[in-house]
């Protein structure tokens, strides 16, 4: 039941409860691994009755390994987003757009997908962009900024933002 905090383990042949409290449950389930920095999640809804700024939201932010993959199996995969829409991932407080002032002077690194490619590789490769970034493990990663996938028509894209 639903309220109980103790449970008969099935098939014991003796009274025996497991216990299902917090103090039973061994501190290296409770260690939560720090990321570098914090990172937000943005989403860009692509709605043509508002401004470009007015579709793009910040869902939500991050800053463990944990919370990160929690996200991640809780939201669609790029290939699911609808022709139009994008997702974001960049450091807390600099926005997925060149007017930030983190990006007025940077670049990027672009892959181009065929949509053929949309189910094969779009996720997986966006998946490596992401754990790459919020890892730190592009060179200088001091100069990120972040990444975005773009799904459209015709070319699916990725991009690494930097400084």
């Amino acid at each position: 039941m639903a309220g109980n905090t103790t449970e008969e383990v099935e098939g014991s042949t003796s009274t025996e409860t497991k216990s299902n409290t917090a103090a039973e449950i061994p501190p290296e389930f409770l260690i939560k691994h720090p990321l570098q920095n914090t990172w937000s999640l943005w989403f860009y809804d692509n709605d043509r009755n508002k401004t470009w700024e007015e579709n793009l939201i910040e869902l939500t932010s991050f800053d463990t390994v944990e919370d990160f993959w929690r996200l991640y199996h809780h939201i669609k995969l790029p290939s699911e987003l609808r022709q139009g829409h994008d997702y974001a991932v960049f450091k807390q407080g600099i926005r997925p757009m060149w007017e930030d002032d983190a990006n007025k002077m940077g670049g990027r690194w672009l892959i181009s997908l065929e949509k053929k490619q949309r189910t094969s590789d779009l996720d997986r490769f966006w998946l490596d962009v992401v754990l790459l970034l919020i890892g730190e493990n592009f060179e200088h990663p001091e100069e990120i900024c972040g990444a975005v996938v773009n799904v459209r028509a015709k070319i699916d894209k990725i991009g690494e933002c930097n400084k």
